[in-house]
């Protein structure tokens, strides 16, 4: 049976992918007007790359989570550390093939976090999150 807590955890992932693609369309258009047919797959390349990166912590956190709470800033430190090695191999990657998609690719990025970030940040701001353990069964 799923708790209050596990029932709630990633409540916010929809919104902030909701908001992820639509800042993936807005990238898309503005990638085409000012990089042209690059810009407009590399920006929302780039916005995907931060989405998928930041689902990938949650999932990593809320697993180690299950296994022991004390887990979870050392795991949520290491998936940041791999986070931004895999967002500096992209740039390199995408440098190295395709030079002229470095910047899209480079603003979506920057511009696919702030918009998941702030999305987070207004969910937990109207979220009611209780301030304490509510035991279950205790």
């Amino acid at each position: 049976m799923k708790t209050a807590r596990a029932v709630s955890r990633k409540h916010w992932l929809k919104p902030c992918f909701a908001v992820a693609g639509v800042a993936a369309v807005l990238a898309a258009v503005l990638g085409w007007v000012f990089a042209g047919v690059v810009g407009a797959w590399a920006a929302p390349a780039g916005v995907a790359l931060a989405a998928l990166g930041f689902a990938g912590s949650v999932q990593a956190v809320a697993a180690v989570e299950r296994i022991d709470l004390r887990l979870t800033l050392p795991m949520a430190l290491i998936t940041y550390a791999v986070k931004l090695m895999i967002a500096f191999f992209a740039l390199w990657t995408v440098k190295s093939t395709v030079p002229d998609a470095l910047l899209p690719f480079a603003w979506g990025i920057v511009g696919g976090a702030v918009v998941w970030l702030a999305t987070q940040a207004v969910w937990a701001y109207k979220a009611k999150i209780p301030y304490i353990e509510l035991n279950q069964g205790s």
